[in-house]
């Protein structure tokens, strides 16, 4: 009998590492951004990053099921995915790769929208599209990225609208932030969107979905919801707005992260103590769980985990595979123990702000993001909810 091709649950013999994930907060922030932005808005959910790193298919149905209309990515691939996955919601792809015939031929094979930045891309889609194809348009207000800038981009939108085949579905943009947000600059930003689709009305040329607000700009100024939003880390919160949004408190997408200790010994060594790979006292006990650098876990703790309900302190920086723990205050650890990394144990926990705060991290985002594909993903349901819809806009 081949032992690879027999039955076996590969489960069992794995690292027993886990990434907890609560797809019901991510349905609770779902519902939320509904109720702020209004029945009339369509959200776009943007999914980026493996939907920053929760996984793509799973937050994809959870966020549709709870009130999104359509989704948002950069890799065409993740769209293929979610095509071939039966998802049959619009999905807009952000400028992520040259254009090219086998992009025409993926975007009408697949039903996404393609974002077009410049001419040449545009009648290159033109030339090869065989049926009308519905197309985004990324304007630039003030990121310096990507996209027509503002001024000029009435005028590009009016000679894509005329190409053979293309029809304007969104036009869209991302606005510049700096830390601390100027929301003088940002309304001038704004503006510079504002007048654009005000041109766009006058020469006749109407694009059913304006869009220029992500989890930050939503944040700031209700300015941004013009009929159509694009947040991405506001799925996963609890998002830290720099504006007045009221946000639910208490809960994470990012559920839990642990590990489980597979060794555990007293320390007796007495010589070389100064080259010891971290500071070495007479007693102190040991502890070794399965996680390390290969698996994120440089970028995942905030310099101590929990162990039977109690704290114990890193030893060293995480090597490849590995991360050292000092258990001397903790006596009855023992193998197989459970390890928090993120998360709660007994009474304590160990936030995900706190991880952010020590690793100087961005946003709670970052963190997920951080988890390599080597720690399996283990979802909790949400709650049963009635509330699937779908906008006209997105249709």
């Amino acid at each position: 009998m081949d032992p690879v091709s027999s039955t076996c649950d590969f489960a069992l013999h794995a690292r027993p590492n886990l990434f907890e994930i609560d797809l019901g907060a991510i349905a609770q922030f779902t519902r939320h951004i509904r109720e702020y932005v209004g029945e009339n808005v369509t959200v776009c959910a943007a999914l980026k990053c493996n939907a920053y790193g929760f996984g793509l298919l799973r937050v994809a149905r959870t966020v549709l099921t709870a009130g999104a209309d359509m989704l948002s990515m950069v890799d065409p691939m993740n769209a293929i995915e979610l095509r071939r996955a039966g998802e049959t919601v619009p999905i807009l792809v952000y400028p992520g790769s040259v254009a090219a015939p086998q992009s025409v031929r993926d975007a009408e094979m697949f039903d996404f929208i393609p974002t077009l930045i410049d001419l040449g891309s545009a009648r290159l889609y033109s030339r090869c599209a065989t049926k009308p194809l519905r197309v985004a348009v990324k304007v630039d207000i003030g990121q310096e990225r990507l996209g027509f800038p503002a001024e000029e981009a009435a005028a590009a939108i009016g000679v894509i609208a005329a190409l053979p085949n293309l029809e304007v579905h969104i036009v869209n943009a991302h606005p510049n932030v700096p830390s601390p947000p100027s929301l003088d600059y940002l309304d001038w930003q704004l503006d510079r969107f504002a007048a654009l689709c005000r041109q766009l009305e006058a020469r006749g040329l109407n694009v059913p979905i304006r869009m220029v607000a992500s989890s930050k700009i939503l944040s700031l100024s209700r300015k941004a919801i013009f009929n159509a939003v694009d947040p991405g880390q506001m799925f996963f919160g609890p998002f830290r707005a720099e504006g007045d949004v009221p946000w639910p408190a208490g809960r994470s997408a990012f559920a839990k992260l642990t590990s489980r200790l597979i060794h555990v010994r007293t320390l007796d060594r007495k010589e070389f103590l100064a080259q010891a790979p971290f500071p070495m006292r007479p007693g102190m006990r040991l502890g070794v769980m399965p996680i390390g650098s290969a698996d994120g876990m440089t970028q995942l703790h905030c310099g101590e985990v929990l162990v039977r309900g109690r704290r114990a302190k890193l030893l060293g920086n995480p090597s490849l595979e590995h991360t050292r723990l000092d258990l001397s205050e903790i006596e009855e650890a023992a193998v197989g123990d459970e390890v928090v990394i993120i998360g709660k144990q007994g009474g304590d926990k160990i936030t995900t702000e706190a991880v952010v705060a020590h690793q100087r991290h961005a946003r709670i985002a970052d963190l997920a993001m951080a988890i390599r594909p080597s720690i399996p993903r283990n979802y909790l349901e949400p709650e049963l909810s009635g509330n699937q819809r779908s906008s006209p806009a997105a249709q």
